[in-house]
């Protein structure tokens, strides 16, 4: 479990930040999640998907993989992992040692420079919540 509080507040300015990023590179949905599974805050939705958690927890899962696929190539130190489909993109990220990042595009292909706008907005949400920062639990 999470060992931090995160206060109406603070999730209402992570949710401002991700609003705009999602409009920024026309994501349909993007999740903030702690390492656990546990949805922090989430913009836009997706209809084909009626339980957001589970989509957290898979994406939490699909990333350990990545990490442990790393190690086994040489320490290989992966930051994201992604996903295409026919009609949906994944993309899910490190956003602190704590926190994942899922989003989801619509369409095969992930948005250009996606990973540099990512960064963009993890740098932000840190800058603006400290907490995340703070954070002792080490879940990767």
């Amino acid at each position: 479990m999470s060992d931090f509080a995160i206060y109406a507040e603070v999730v209402e300015k992570v949710r401002r930040l991700m609003l705009a990023y999602q409009a920024s590179v026309k994501a349909e949905y993007i999740a903030l999640c702690h390492r656990d599974g546990s949805l922090i805050a989430e913009v836009g939705n997706l209809p084909s998907c009626p339980e957001p958690s589970l989509l957290a927890v898979l994406g939490n899962g699909a990333y350990d993989s990545a990490k442990q696929m790393g190690g086994m190539l040489g320490g290989e130190n992966f930051q994201s992992v992604s996903f295409s489909g026919e009609n949906r993109s994944v993309y899910i990220s490190s956003a602190d040692n704590a926190l994942l990042l899922l989003q989801v595009f619509p369409g095969p292909k992930l948005p250009n420079r996606v990973e540099d706008f990512n960064r963009l907005l993890v740098e932000k949400l840190l800058e603006a919540v400290p907490t995340f920062t703070q954070n002792t639990s080490k879940l990767i």
